[in-house]
């Protein structure tokens, strides 16, 4: 019998899904809550933001791949998870690194070019971390491991968030860039310290036979699931300080401390969420964060002033990081251990293809409806996936 993946502990394997995690909130400090603004800030047509946030999704769309490659080919036969996030890491160094130095009015093709490349960059690790945690994880632990996760990016998230609203006033987005880049160095520290197995045991073992599982209704059910809750989550959660910005005035140290209010709210969600999940059930506490989400984007489209939408911070990353960390759990608990990254990437891509959708679609109605339309639309579509969680839990009784 072959070896499995192992760590040194399980206070590492936490340290270490956080810290990558983290430096994922660092990148994701800027695109979900700075771009928009930034690009605008150049006169930047909405459309063209829009198409150009569109194609950032692309890499996440296709983990599909690099997850399948990374459970079938040991890197320079260092390991199928371990030189795939250490390069993905570097490269973004890299990428964000070279953004820094082209303006987007002076060059938008070099621009897109390069901040995309940092947008496969953090595709490329994320996927194969995935893959590592399902292979390193008991699946008793599945909720805390996504929770700590989760709470990670938002821990990231909420502290790039602060940081980079204060340093653009004075310093301008050089430095924002700069930072992310010097971030993806810090979890290094952690994964040179992975030790994989030469050879991966038969549960472990790559078998195309496992994508069977694909065809399965309950997959199928779930696929429809992780568009849709997508659509909504991301929609709304991409429009907020675009919505900030544009229809408020807001300045980007308030936009900054939108960020960490709602990176907060996340965290806390995250948590929730993690052990919600590991204690009531999957059905549960996949209905109520379909509620929140509903609710929090109903909210959002109420908001007149920047003071409510600084109010709703909180509440809406509660409800984001919540409904996070329960599609993520359901995504591991679906994912078989023979094709991990690949399985569990295809799912991922599933929901980023439904983001890539909703942040394209809901930027460009902006111009025509109106940023409290687009939100109430939202909250409106996410009502049905009521009747696809019923679907999914029926096909699998055991759940919930």
């Amino acid at each position: 019998m072959t070896a499995r993946t192992t760590q040194p502990s399980r206070r590492f394997r936490l340290i270490l899904f956080a810290m990558l995690y983290f430096v994922q909130g660092s990148a994701l400090a800027y695109f979900r809550n700075f771009q928009k603004p930034y690009l605008d800030s150049f006169g930047i047509d909405a459309d063209l933001i829009g198409l150009l946030t569109t194609i950032l999704l692309l890499p996440f769309i296709l983990k599909i791949f690099i997850g399948m490659l990374s459970d079938r080919v040991s890197l320079f036969g260092h390991g199928h998870r371990k030189p795939y996030i250490v390069l993905g890491l570097l490269l973004a160094v890299v990428a964000f690194t070279a953004v820094s130095f082209v303006s987007p009015d002076q060059n938008f093709t070099l621009f897109a070019i390069l901040i995309t490349l940092g947008s496969f960059s953090v595709a490329l690790f994320d996927s194969t971390t995935d893959g590592l945690a399902i292979d390193s994880t008991p699946s008793a632990e599945y909720g805390t491991v996504q929770g700590t996760m989760v709470g990670g990016r938002a821990l990231g998230f909420i502290i790039l968030s602060l940081i980079f609203g204060l340093l653009v006033q004075s310093q301008g987005y050089r430095i924002v860039f700069l930072i992310i880049a010097a971030s993806m160095l810090l979890p290094l520290l952690w994964v040179l310290r992975v030790q994989e197995p030469p050879q991966r045991d038969n549960s472990q073992t790559f078998n195309w036979h496992a994508f069977a599982a694909l065809k399965q209704s309950r997959f199928l059910i779930f696929a429809a699931y992780a568009i849709i809750y997508s659509i909504v989550s991301f929609g709304v959660d991409g429009l907020v300080t675009f919505f900030m910005s544009q229809s408020l005035g807001a300045s980007d140290a308030i936009i900054g401390q939108y960020g960490a209010l709602r990176g907060i709210g996340a965290a806390v969600g995250a948590v929730g969420g993690g052990l919600l999940v590991d204690r009531l059930g999957h059905k549960r506490s996949a209905l109520v964060a379909v509620v929140a989400i509903s609710i929090g984007a109903a909210l959002l489209g109420l908001t007149k002033g920047i003071g409510l939408v600084l109010a709703l911070g909180v509440v809406w990353g509660i409800a984001w990081g919540f409904q996070e960390t329960i599609f993520v759990a359901l995504a591991m608990d679906l994912s078989d251990t023979r094709i991990a990254a690949s399985m569990f990437a295809i799912m991922m891509a599933l929901s980023n293809l439904g983001t890539a959708v909703g942040e394209g679609i809901a930027t460009g109605l902006t111009d025509n409806i109106g940023f409290s339309a687009v939100f109430w639309l939202l909250a409106a579509l996410n009502i049905v996936l009521f009747p696809i969680l019923w679907g999914l839990f029926k096909t699998d009784s055991d759940k919930g």
